[in-house]
């Protein structure tokens, strides 16, 4: 019959004592972690507005109407000024999280987008008039680097 016994002297369970001591202190002192994953959202999402033009499911966005593009010169949703991708900006890190935020003050109808626009730009087509083109959130690829990196911490001794 298969058996397996251990024996544990004095200087390994201080060892493993002092590493159990390690494990749970990492394991609660999550806050430097959460800083470089937060730094990495921050990345992640400027990367979506200046070079991939997706949302964080992967899907594109809607190309510009036509006087929209004539306006701005140019046919890149999301940006005229830099002003979007320069506002996307680290508001909060803790022991527990992260809160990204968008300080332009157009991105929530970006996000969103918007059902009735009034004035001289009104489009004839049915609504949406500006379609939703979702920068902010994780994807998939997102909340496994995130994952990967909190295991890092807690398990390599937070290095």
């Amino acid at each position: 019959m298969p058996s397996l016994s251990v024996r544990l002297d004095q200087q390994t369970l201080s060892r493993l004592n002092r590493r159990l001591a390690e494990l749970l202190r990492d394991a609660t002192d999550l806050e430097p972690v959460m800083q470089q994953a937060a730094q990495y959202m921050k990345n992640s999402t400027v990367n979506r507005i200046v070079r991939t033009k997706t949302s964080p499911g992967g899907e594109r966005w809607a190309a510009l109407s036509d006087v929209t593009a004539e306006l701005k010169g140019h046919d890149q949703p999301l940006f005229h000024s830099g002003e979007m991708s320069r506002g996307i900006n680290i508001a909060d890190v803790s022991d527990d999280g992260f809160m990204i935020v968008a300080d332009a003050p157009y991105a929530s109808y970006m996000q969103r987008g918007v059902s009735k626009v009034k004035g001289a730009f009104r489009s004839k087509r049915p609504s949406p008039q500006i379609p939703a083109r979702p920068f902010m959130g994780y994807s998939e690829e997102n909340i496994r680097r995130i994952s990967k990196m909190i295991r890092a911490h807690i398990f390599n001794g937070g290095d």
